[in-house]
């Protein structure tokens, strides 16, 4: 009898408050969009086990970490161990992505080097305030091997964007 390898993986998701990181987690965990919003405090942690083509079954750990400032000095403890970093922007708000090339990405690279960028570009399912060209560009800059656009709400391209992250996460390690 062939032993399944099983894997376990870290990844976790970061960006400005109110981009939509709580949302997207929870619509991939549980498939439910919650309307309310809620800030997230420190982080939050789940659990998800889901099967890989070509790699078996893997249980993703998502850090769920807060974007507002007064969590700064807590956030670099929830980077350590990161197989996977998640970038999040809101589409109808520019100035989440101006700060993913100021302060996030250089915030990451501090204590996650090595783990793969993904980047996705939420609320594709509103009136964009800024362009496709612009987010490739900041793709580039920033080194993502993947741009995926979201929307939490409608759960577009939301499964593919975890997964996506997750092999990418796996081929790193391996």
């Amino acid at each position: 009898m062939k032993k399944v390898k099983k894997h376990s993986l870290k990844i976790i998701i970061v960006g400005e408050p109110a981009v939509g990181k709580t949302s997207l987690v929870k619509k991939f965990i549980s498939g439910q969009f919650a309307k309310d919003y809620r800030s997230s405090i420190g982080t939050n942690i789940f659990l998800k086990k889901i099967n890989l083509k070509n790699i078996g079954k893997t249980t993703i750990q998502l850090w769920d970490i807060a974007g507002q400032e007064r969590w700064i000095n807590m956030r670099h403890s929830y980077y350590i161990g990161a197989k996977g970093v998640i970038i999040v922007g809101d589409l109808t708000r520019r100035n989440t992505f101006d700060q993913i090339e100021q302060f996030w990405v250089p915030d990451i690279k501090m204590y996650c080097e090595l783990a793969p960028i993904i980047l996705f570009a939420n609320k594709n399912d509103l009136e964009r305030k800024i362009s496709k060209k612009e987010i490739n560009d900041l793709g580039r800059k920033i080194n993502a091997i993947s741009i995926i656009y979201t929307s939490a709400k409608t759960g577009e391209n939301v499964e593919k964007a975890f997964k996506i992250i997750s092999e990418q996460s796996l081929k790193s390690i391996n």
